[in-house]
């Protein structure tokens, strides 16, 4: 009975783990693409 819930905890633990990943990756994209464009102003002011 208990490894079965330790299996289903792992299962669901590393779908979460996977999700974080790609929203931290998500949102270091957008901060690169807010630094860039905040460059960009910067040198055209």
């Amino acid at each position: 009975m208990s490894s079965q819930k330790t299996g289903w905890h792992d299962k669901k633990w590393t779908k979460w783990s996977n999700f974080t990943l790609k929203q931290q990756k998500t949102t270091i994209k957008i901060h690169l693409i807010v630094i860039n464009t905040i460059k960009c102003i910067k040198i055209q002011n």
